[in-house]
């Protein structure tokens, strides 16, 4: 059962109750692996602690500890938070395969426009460039696209830093 934010804690006022449900959440956060009444007993004693020691995270709360319906919220936050965190933990495969997709479709875009476009004068001087470092025949640039001198340039990096390579593992 899912009961909004607004309807708990109804006796603080509205900066308390932000802090308080966002101090939980990251509370709740750092201690997944317990268990909801371990995780209030935790939240007990850390802000006793606090309070005791004279810098309290709220100075309101520690009236309320003997107030039985404002625990009981609490511990149903709690439970709300720790339902969040197993849903979203349930959730990223999903999110990452679809994280993968997007990509996937954003570099398929970015090719296809890069496809009707002809290439850059700085494109066609680092080609030559390339070409004239590794003393490699240019080819001509008629009907080619930036992608195609892309992929033209990249071909001819990946065939360099294979041959450094290999003189390397000979070097070793």
């Amino acid at each position: 059962m899912f009961v909004q934010k607004s309807n708990l804690f109804l006796d603080l006022t509205k900066n308390q109750k932000a802090s308080l449900v966002s101090y939980l959440k990251n509370f709740v956060k750092k201690h997944q692996d317990k268990n909801e009444s371990d995780i209030l007993d935790c939240f007990l004693e850390d802000e006793q602690y606090y309070y005791d020691v004279g810098n309290p995270h709220f100075e309101w709360i520690i009236e309320l500890f003997e107030d039985d319906g404002f625990i009981k919220e609490v511990i149903f936050l709690i439970k709300q938070y720790k339902n969040q965190m197993k849903v979203k933990e349930q959730q990223k495969p999903f999110l990452e395969k679809q994280k993968l997709y997007m990509k996937e479709q954003r570099k398929k875009a970015q090719e296809f426009k890069l496809s009707n476009e002809p290439p850059t004068e700085k494109q066609l001087k680092y080609y030559k460039s390339l070409c004239s470092k590794y003393k490699l025949s240019q080819s001509s640039f008629e009907g080619l696209s930036k992608l195609d001198l892309k992929n033209m340039i990249g071909q001819i990096i990946e065939e360099h830093e294979k041959e450094v390579f290999k003189c390397l593992e000979k070097n070793l």
